[in-house]
């Protein structure tokens, strides 16, 4: 048997320092929006007769947390596959990736503004383009498909209205 000097030993070998790192940085966030979940006071017409307004969130919350709570240990599994987790990272991000954090973070930003289906719209425009898609038919069945499919589930299906933005603007 090989003894390998190189392979950390005992917590280090369990536990990823980067992403353990990155876990309690999202898990701190995690906490910071439980907290503010607890301040919700108005009980949106979709919730009133069902459940209380801060749930939904604490659920999604709950969710992300248990994801993030692997994080640490995704190593382990990659490891049994034969794939060094730490090998890609050595390379920088790409400049394609900043560039959809931007153009997103500044929609996000925008929301507010527009409301929620134009900014799906820009969205469903913006990340395309951005990324090199020329093919004029999937572009325009894409910003035309995707949005009506989220705003026809939502609005019309399940009932949860998005707040206008812009367009009660235009409507008014």
């Amino acid at each position: 048997m090989k003894d390998n000097k190189n392979a950390p030993k005992g917590l280090g070998a369990l536990l990823n320092k980067s992403d353990t790192l990155i876990a309690i940085f999202l898990t701190l966030i995690i906490a910071f929006l439980w907290f503010e979940t607890t301040k919700f006071e108005k009980v949106p017409d979709l919730f009133s007769n069902n459940i209380p307004p801060e749930m939904f969130p604490q659920i999604l919350l709950i969710i992300i947390l248990g994801m993030v709570l692997i994080i640490p240990f995704e190593h382990l599994f990659l490891k049994k596959s034969g794939k060094d987790i730490d090998s890609s990272r050595k390379k920088p991000v790409e400049i394609s990736t900043i560039g959809t954090m931007v153009i997103l973070s500044a929609i996000i930003a925008s929301s507010q503004i527009l409301g929620a289906a134009l900014t799906i719209i820009a969205v469903s425009i913006s990340l395309p383009i951005y990324w090199g898609e020329r093919r004029l038919i999937v572009l325009i069945s894409y910003i035309i498909g995707f949005p009506l499919f989220v705003i026809v589930l939502f609005n019309v299906i399940l009932g949860v209205h998005f707040e206008p933005g812009l367009l009660d603007l235009i409507q008014n």
